[in-house]
Parts: structure tokens; sequence; C-alpha cells
């Protein structure tokens, strides 16, 4: 491969946001061999960039969003990456829905497939085929009327893209279901940002008698019904707190919390702390963490717990049982199911015997499945090698 090859890397996303799309962009570009040069585009203002990336890595940035995208847009964007003399497009998306794929016009994908620039498309939500729509209020004559217009739009876009890329199993499998004719271009890597060169100590000394949960707080990732499943235990663990960390992005969510926390007059032992600059610390040192989520692509704030050593509790959803193996590695749970959560942290907090050991065969596991930085990239890497016109 020649040296210094340009690749343009895009999300819609802002990293600012620490979504995990900009997550797993951020981790892919720290990993990735020195030999590739990155066009990034974002919507984010070059200015706020600086702490996320290196500068050597990032040679030029287009600052765009997907929202901005008409068709005149997606041709421009695409005719830029082509002047700069990228080898390769790769997109990452929240879902299998962006980057205008619902209508092909307003996707760069076809206008880059057209000029022999690879695209390869990271879609790191997999969702049902209701949120083609936006809004998603729309009338149901309308759904079935347009369904097909919108469905064959989007396999146009996606069939002139090279791989399509989900974050777990689950969601590679749903893709295929929704997309038949694309199946065999259709795979899975598992998104990491964790360093496999780092030592973990593995241990339940100096963890605090702290249940967290990580994430985005909105009724998909479920916190509210963790903090109903606290309150029914709350009585038999009084020296254990539930710490919800996470930008409160769905006040309806908040509120829901809000409202148990005075109910059971658990104002004190249920917090609500908002975005942590480094969420880390906090798993290093609570005692259980839980995934609550209703649905859920993978859940990289777990995987980042299990590797640490924390015993985790899952969500029986999407990617999250490709992480967790029920009370081998942690604990897995209906989702939505404040009862079956309730059982499973009684289970944890009354047994440290039982958080040690889970926590060192959920770091174990971890390693052993490839879930690093390292091996993502290395993966994405294996791809660009095969679609890149040099190696054709």
């Amino acid at each position: 491969m020649a040296k210094s090859t340009l690749i343009a890397m895009a999300l819609d996303y802002p990293l600012p946001a620490r979504g995990g799309v900009g997550v797993i962009v951020e981790s892919l570009l720290r990993y990735l061999a020195p030999e590739y040069r990155v066009l990034l585009i974002s919507p984010d203002d070059p200015k706020e960039l600086e702490p996320y990336f290196s500068a050597s890595r990032i040679s030029e940035h287009i600052r765009i969003s997907q929202a901005d995208l008409t068709r005149t847009t997606a041709r421009g964007l695409a005719d830029a990456i082509i002047q700069r003399g990228a080898a390769l497009a790769h997109f990452h998306g929240g879902g299998n829905f962006t980057w205008g794929t619902r209508r092909g016009t307003k996707s760069p994908f076809p206008f880059l497939g057209s000029a022999n620039v690879p695209v390869i498309f990271s879609a790191h939500q997999i969702g049902p085929l209701s949120a083609v729509y936006y809004p998603a209020e729309r009338q149901h004559w309308f759904k079935l009327a347009f369904l097909p217009l919108i469905m064959g739009a989007c396999t146009y876009s996606l069939w002139r893209t090279r791989q399509v890329i989900t974050d777990s199993k689950h969601d590679a499998n749903m893709l295929k279901r929704q997309f038949p004719l694309l199946a065999r271009r259709i795979n899975f890597i598992y998104h990491s940002r964790l360093d496999a060169t780092e030592n973990v100590a593995v241990t339940t000394v100096g963890r605090q008698k702290t249940v967290l949960s990580v994430g985005h707080v909105a009724i998909r990732k479920g916190q509210h019904v963790l903090a109903e499943a606290f309150s029914r235990i709350a009585s038999r663990f009084p020296d254990w707190k539930l710490v919800i960390a996470g930008p409160l992005v769905e006040p309806r969510c908040s509120d829901w919390i809000e409202r148990i926390r005075q109910e059971h007059h658990l104002t004190g032992r249920i917090q609500l702390i908002g975005s942590q600059t480094n969420p880390r610390e906090l798993m290093q040192t609570a005692g259980v963490f839980v995934q609550p989520s209703l649905m859920e692509a993978f859940g990289l704030a777990l995987q980042e717990a299990m590797f640490l050593g924390c015993a985790c509790v899952g969500s029986n959803t999407g990617g999250i049982p490709e992480l967790i193996a029920d009370n081998q590695t942690g604990r897995l749970c209906a989702p939505g199911n404040p009862d079956a959560l309730a059982d499973a942290l009684t289970d944890l907090l009354g047994c440290p015997e039982k958080r040690q050991r889970l926590g060192e065969a959920a770091h174990a596991d971890i390693i052993q499945k490839g879930m690093t930085g390292q091996a993502m990239a290395a993966n994405y890497e294996k791809i660009y090698r095969r679609v890149l016109p040099q190696h054709r």
C-alpha cells in the first residue's frame, strides 16, 4: 500500500456530544496504522476538534451535517471527497437510514460509487422499518403507500457501498432481513475504544456500594426502569445508592426518575449526575454496572465496565447478549421489566463473592473476544485493503 493513503471519514454526530458514533470514530483514528491520513467530515466547528484528535492524523476537515443533505449538497460532498484524492470513503451513522439513504438522491453513496470511490458504511444502530419515516407519527396509509419507494431508495444507496458494517451479530442479521439483496455485503465488527495493552487489576477491593449506569438519559436507554427496580430493593440494601451518569436528552425519562425518587423518598440515594468527563473513574469504583436499555445496538459503556472488571447487569436485547453470558460473565434480564432487574440486582448486591467472580470472567471474556480498539482498527484495515483500488 502506498504511504499516506487518504481516506474520508464521515460521522453524523458532533464529537463533543460524546455519543457512541463519535467515540468509535475517535477510537478508530487512534488505532489506525500510521500510513492512513484522514479527511474528516463532521458537523463540528473545526476549533472544537483539537481536544479529540491528533492534528497529525487529520489532514483536512469538511464541516457538514447530514441534515444539510440535498441532491446538490450530496453531490457536492462526493465531489469534494473525490477532488481531495480520497482513495476510500468510510461513513459512520447512528442508524441504517442516515446519510440520505431514505432518498437515494440525497445520499453521497451513489455519486461516490459512480466515480469508483469505494464506500464503507458503518451503521451503529439498526432500527426497525418504521424508522424510515420522519416524523415517526406518519399516518398508517402513508407508511403503507411509501414503504416500497423508501426501501427501494435505501437499497439503491446501500447497493453502492462495498461493505455495510454493524456493531453486533444481532444488528447484522436484522439488516440482512431488511435488505436481503445486500446480505452478502453486510457484516459486523465489534467496536471498541478499549486499549488491549492496558493492565487492569480486577478486584472488588476499593469498590463502593454503588449501582452505576452510564449513557444518554432517554426512554430507550431504560434508566427509568432501573430507578424503579432499585426503589423495590432499596430498603433491603440501605448502604447502596444508584448513580445515573449522562446527559439528560429526554426530559420525559428524567421526569419519570424524579417521580420515583420523590415517591419512594430516595432523593439522596438515586442520583442523576449529568455528563461526566471521565465516566471510567466511576466504573472503576462502582460495585455493579447496569445497562438497562430497552433497545441497544451493542453497549459501549457496558463493554468498558466489563473490561474494567465491574460486575454487570444488562437487558437481554440487541447486541447485549453478545457481551454478557447470564451467570457466567454477568446477569441478563428482560428489557423493561423492573421485577426481573430487581431480582438480578438482589443477586449481586447481596453477594460480593459473585461480583468478584463475574467481574474477573467479564474482563477475560472481553479480551478473548477481541473487543478492543486495536482489534477493531485491524478488522477495518482488512476491509480497506480489500476494497482499495490497488488491491483489487
